[in-house]
């Protein structure tokens, strides 16, 4: 009698956070404490992190930090909402300084992982530098922000700093059913500085918070995320016998979008 009192609700529970009835309103509470959290955190402790009497660097490091931990917390907190489960291979790799991080961009929630997973800055959004919730956050993490008219040049500073850098060379989140289009930036980028690139393979299943799509058009299941952390891609090879970096910027391109492309295909 007494194991079935335990796991009777244990059942209960596990069977209401599938269900959309649960799940709708539980996508709501998670937006809505993003949002809380966020307000609290730009009127607390991201003020007193912009503010310390400390070099930049040392700045960005500390709300990189910061921003890390809130966002684990905050998917364990989806994950113990039921609306989603995760798993993570050699996410190790992404603890090392001084890389150029590209990942596919399935998910609204792609950033919140990675920028979980390491303290490295990351090309993120202008409207962030806009929004009184997350402008100061972004200043103090030493983000670079996309529509900068000097990216590149801050991309490569980010380098020199020894910190890791994240791009997401879609540029927007990817279009199901749509081939992968990247931009040719992170090429640019590991060809300008003679970096290899470390791949970032995000699966999401079935797929979910797509861009355009609203809050509350949940899955049928909860959704799957699958973080993997692939092999380093040199790039060296591209330059050789004198290439002009603009075609080996496109070939590089071309040859990462069939890397993750591959990758994608494989269950």
């Amino acid at each position: 009698m007494e194991s079935l009192s335990v796991s009777a609700p244990i059942g209960w529970w596990r069977k209401l956070r599938l269900s959309r009835a649960w799940r709708v309103p539980a996508t709501g509470m998670g937006f809505a404490l993003f949002g809380l959290g966020g307000a609290v955190l730009s009127l607390s402790v991201f003020p007193i992190l912009y503010f310390m009497p400390v070099s930049q660097a040392q700045r960005a490091i500390y709300t990189r930090r910061v921003i890390g931990l809130v966002f684990r917390n905050y998917v364990q907190v989806l994950r113990w909402l039921g609306l989603l489960s995760y798993e993570f291979h050699r996410v190790e790799q992404l603890h090392r300084p001084g890389q150029l991080i590209i990942a596919n961009h399935p998910s609204l929630l792609d950033v919140v992982f990675l920028m979980g997973l390491t303290d490295a800055s990351c090309v993120v959004k202008a409207s962030l530098w806009r929004n009184p919730f997350t402008a100061m956050a972004v200043r103090a993490a030493n983000y670079v922000s996309n529509s900068d008219p000097d990216l590149f040049n801050r991309c490569i500073d980010t380098f020199k700093a020894g910190h890791s850098l994240i791009i997401f060379p879609e540029g927007t989140r990817t279009k199901p059913g749509q081939p992968m289009v990247f931009h040719r930036g992170p090429s640019n980028l590991a060809l300008s500085t003679g970096m290899v690139i470390t791949p970032v393979v995000i699966r999401c299943e079935p797929a979910t918070l797509l861009k355009n799509q609203h809050w509350y058009e949940v899955s049928a299941q909860p959704p799957h995320y699958t973080i993997s952390v692939m092999p380093d891609f040199a790039t060296a090879q591209y330059m050789a016998d004198g290439q002009m970096q603009s075609m080996a910027a496109r070939q590089l391109t071309r040859d990462l979008i069939e890397v993750f492309t591959q990758q994608l295909q494989l269950r």
